[in-house]
């Protein structure tokens, strides 16, 4: 006779976080229904060249992509920020290495990379055309120069930061500084350039609007900037949406990144 009793709660548990379940899954779909239909109706409301509805932009999206300007503008964008985002990997890592393992030269050197990440990088841009003209080289430079930085500066605090109990442990069992600064020493200092990554692709992103915009205006930033001498707010509005989606993705990336190496996170807290 107790055994049913005792079913009907536990049958009532299980049915209780299927309807909270579907609210949480359904919540950010009806904000962004909500936020569409308000978005509408103000841009009905409001004169057309300083705002556009969604149905207008979706409509600009269509003629963009059909003529080809926006493919071409986001393979652009996609070039740069992808060369950009690998030398800036490639040589900060290299030298955060450098200057976790050597503080002396680190002391030296950091004040300046520092005053770099502070610097704006409009201010760099009349600089940059004489260095490097207003093609390629010159939006590479100014990608480059802002996502190296973070990356830097947090790979070399991972590197300082790392376990000295197993860097003495590899060490007695005659580990090289190689072998050990590849097998403890960058294993540990995993998170921490991990969140360098993070504010670099923000930065990355960043840089290659403003090259685009105040060197040669091409890629999805020249678009924007073309679009707005015409007054074109549907087209513009395109390219804010391209961009913000491409933020949205690489940061989706770093988090498959993230779990990627959650072996070495691990490793490196112990």
């Amino acid at each position: 006779m107790t055994a049913p009793v005792q079913e009907r709660p536990a049958a009532a548990a299980s049915r209780g976080p299927a309807p909270a379940a579907l609210l949480n899954a359904g919540l950010p779909v009806v904000a962004f229904v909500v936020f569409l239909a308000v978005w509408e109706v103000a841009g009905r409301l409001v004169n057309p060249v300083l705002f556009a509805p969604p149905s207008r932009v979706a409509e600009a999206f269509g003629e963009l992509t059909a003529n080809g300007r926006l493919p071409q503008a986001v393979l652009v964008t996609l070039q740069s920020l992808g060369l950009g985002f690998l030398l800036a990997l490639v040589s900060g890592l290299a030298i955060g290495v450098v200057l976790g393992l050597y503080p002396r030269l680190a002391r030296v050197v950091e004040p300046y990379i520092d005053a770099i990440y502070a610097t704006p990088r409009v201010v760099l841009i009349p600089l940059v055309i004489l260095w490097f003209g207003v093609g390629f080289w010159g939006r590479l430079f100014i990608i480059w120069i802002g996502g190296v930085v973070p990356i830097i500066i947090n790979t070399a605090i991972g590197v300082r930061n790392a376990r000295r109990d197993l860097i003495e442990v590899a060490r007695s069992f005659g580990a090289t500084e190689r072998q050990t600064v590849r097998h403890v020493i960058l294993p540990g200092a995993v998170p921490y350039v991990l969140a360098g990554l993070r504010i670099a692709a923000g930065r990355l992103l960043l840089g290659v609007v403003i090259a685009e915009v105040f060197l040669d205006l091409t890629g999805v930033g020249g678009l924007i900037q073309t679009e707005a001498q015409y007054f074109r707010a549907d087209n513009m509005l395109v390219g804010v949406i391209v961009l913000a989606l491409l933020g949205v993705v690489m940061i989706a990336a770093f988090d498959l990144l993230e779990r990627a190496f959650s072996g070495w996170k691990d490793a490196g807290r112990g």
